[in-house]
């Protein structure tokens, strides 16, 4: 829910600083990629290095050119340390210490037991409630685009490319327009049908235009950063406003309250960003691993609103 648009503001400024960071417009780095690349990165080099290259790393998209990107980082952080200086970043990011075929291990691992949670609230979901509780479709529906978000944000923390950051982007947007549409049906849609299709068709528009002026247009990361800040607000505001309205009559609603400002207070780990504690855990990172709890809760609010409904259904 919120916590997406949070880590989105984070994304879009880190991407702003992609093109050049300190660490990767320092002299000595550049010239031991060059070095690198030319010494290991074509002609017989280039067959001893895909000879000696694990599977797994050559299954994972990891290059020549990648891997003297990152022996070269080491060796510039190495002498940032010796010289008394400040840990740089590099295209935007901290260095990590890539363990497997994994870049950013700590954020690829939570990032999949975000996933692997709510993989298990939608079997518990689909298990607990019939499917005809009015919101059963939406609430599965969302549960499938946050189970993809999630798969998303693992592959992009595991190798961060083009694509990868892109689609990373993008499938956090829909979680984000996911949650407006499901408050939406929950407040509003299931008393008027009709408001609830028109406001779905419309934020299918805004999506499919968001991607297609991203991807076919400009990445423009301002432009990204805006929208999805602006999106976001809605999402709190109107899911806050619904639960402090019925928090009297739906007890159960104090979960989603509970969710949203978590959400809220959670996104602050993202402002301490500092070097990776042993090259590894990041304020991200934390994030990640601090908001498993949170989309469990989440799906428990879904669990108990639905079954809240279905009996009202039945009473009427």
């Amino acid at each position: 829910m919120a916590g997406r648009a949070a880590r989105l503001v984070l994304l879009a400024g880190v991407a702003t600083l992609a093109s050049g960071s300190q660490g990767d417009r320092e002299p000595v780095y550049r010239d031991c990629v060059l070095r690198c690349e030319e010494r290991n990165c074509s002609g017989d080099a280039l067959k001893h290095f895909r000879s000696r290259q694990p599977i797994y790393m050559s299954l994972a998209g990891w290059t020549c050119q990648d891997d003297c990107k990152y022996e070269c980082m080491w060796v510039t952080v190495g002498l940032y340390l010796q010289e008394g200086h400040k840990v740089p970043q590099f295209h935007g990011k901290w260095p990590f210490s890539r363990f497997l075929f994994f870049q950013e291990p700590a954020s690829a691992v939570a990032s999949f037991l975000n996933g692997l949670a709510s993989l298990v609230m939608l079997c518990r979901y689909r298990t607990f409630v019939p499917a005809s509780s009015p919101m059963y479709p939406t609430c599965m529906a969302f549960a499938w685009v946050s189970l993809n978000a999630w798969f998303w944000s693992t592959v992009f923390h595991t190798k961060d490319t083009d694509l990868t950051e892109k689609m990373d982007y993008f499938c956090a947007s829909t979680v984000i327009l996911h949650s407006i549409y499901l408050c939406c049906v929950r407040t509003v849609g299931l008393q008027r049908p009709t408001v609830a299709s028109a406001f779905r068709a419309l934020l299918l528009l805004m999506l499919t235009a968001h991607v297609s002026y991203l991807s076919l247009v400009r990445f423009d990361y301002g432009y990204n950063l805006a929208a999805n800040v602006a999106i976001g607000l809605v999402n709190v505001v109107w899911w806050l406003a619904w639960c402090w309205w019925n928090r009297q009559q739906l007890p159960h609603v104090r979960k989603c309250m509970a969710v949203v400002l978590l959400l809220q207070g959670l996104s602050l780990l993202e402002l301490l960003d500092f070097p990776p504690l042993f090259w590894v855990l990041d304020a991200h990172a934390i994030w990640h691993i601090s908001t498993i709890p949170v989309h469990v809760l989440f799906f428990s609010f879904l669990e108990e609103d639905s079954l809240y409904l279905l009996k009202e259904s039945k009473v009427d």
